[in-house]
């Protein structure tokens, strides 16, 4: 196996298996990560330890499939392992606040994409297509954030914001936050 595919949870759990059996994997050279936010000490460990020194971080919905953005492998790493990349060819991403402005770059907001991979709507739940279309474009419910080259970082759900004191505390930032503790695995 030269090139691995996998949700950041299969990754964690490769990376423990590996500690613990002789399984060879000196052919790996390569990876794709999605299907969710990945912790960036997460990603150095794949990189380092199952040798996929090229490295692909996507980011999609099944209602946009099959992607959205995608990282290069050419980036620099410390541009591309906080991000889910840029947006692919055809494909046009927007950050919006709740009144469905743009917001400034840098500034939070839900994603927003249309293109060709937008679908056409939810099998008989009309009344759920026009909450997540409009116009044709896909609200996908991510807080994100982009930067002036179009580099998309995704904060976290927004239904699964915590407001705590005033502040909005996102359980990602948490889990990221935690696994930069040498003591915590998993």
């Amino acid at each position: 196996c030269t090139f691995i595919y996998g949700t950041p949870t299969m990754y964690i759990d490769i990376l423990h298996h590996i500690q613990t059996s002789r399984h060879d994997i000196s052919s790996v050279r390569r990876g794709i990560m999605a299907g969710a936010s990945c912790p960036p000490e997460v990603v150095k460990r794949v990189m380092t330890e199952l040798n996929a020194s090229r490295f692909f971080i996507f980011y999609g919905a099944t209602e946009a499939s099959p992607v959205i953005t995608g990282t290069s492998p050419d980036d620099p790493l410390d541009e591309w392992i906080h991000s889910v990349g840029r947006p692919f060819p055809h494909t046009e991403v927007k950050i919006v606040d709740r009144e469905n402005k743009i917001v400034p770059i840098n500034t939070r907001g839900e994603l927003c994409t249309r293109g060709y991979m937008v679908f056409m709507g939810y099998y008989n739940d009309e009344k759920k297509t026009r909450e997540t279309v409009r116009n044709g474009w896909y609200y996908s419910g991510d807080e994100a954030v982009m930067t002036e080259d179009g580099r998309v970082s995704i904060m976290g759900r927004i239904k699964d914001m915590i407001i705590r004191g005033g502040e909005n505390v996102y359980p990602q930032e948490i889990e990221d936050f935690l696994y930069s503790h040498p003591a915590v695995e998993e």
